[in-house]
């Protein structure tokens, strides 16, 4: 075959990929109105309620930290914590960082002491290992 049959094969080809690999990502994203921390589903509402606010450059929210203690974890300061956002996305912090760190309305995650790669998007979980 010659170059001018290849190439919108290939061109085809990519498109399909691209188009595909974007209905996946839509596919796997989680909606939920909760977020489970340690095994237990909390409302926004309720997390706020256990803590204090907090803010940082445009943002504010409630007091990781005090979310944390107020749930009960034992010896918080001992476990690390990797929060998961809708689309898979996740970041594993310290208990140094929950302590910088609180949670926004809108289900994101604010860290006063780490770069913008550590704001993870519509939470769904945070694990405490």
């Amino acid at each position: 075959m010659g170059k001018e049959k290849l190439i919108p094969i290939f061109a085809i080809l990519v498109l399909l990929i691209g188009s595909l690999s974007t209905i996946y990502t839509y596919a796997v994203q989680l909606e939920s109105d909760f977020i489970e921390i340690n095994g237990e589903d909390y409302t926004i509402e309720d997390l706020f309620s256990l803590g204090k606010e907090k803010s940082f450059e445009d943002f504010s929210g409630v007091s990781l930290e005090d979310i944390i203690v107020n749930i009960g974890i034992e010896n918080p300061k001992n476990h690390e914590y990797n929060i998961i956002g809708s689309d898979g996305y996740q970041k594993t912090v310290k208990w140094e960082n929950i302590e910088n760190g609180f949670l926004t309305r809108d289900k994101q995650t604010i860290f006063s002491d780490l770069p913008k790669a550590f704001r993870v998007k519509d939470i769904v979980k945070i694990e405490v290992k």
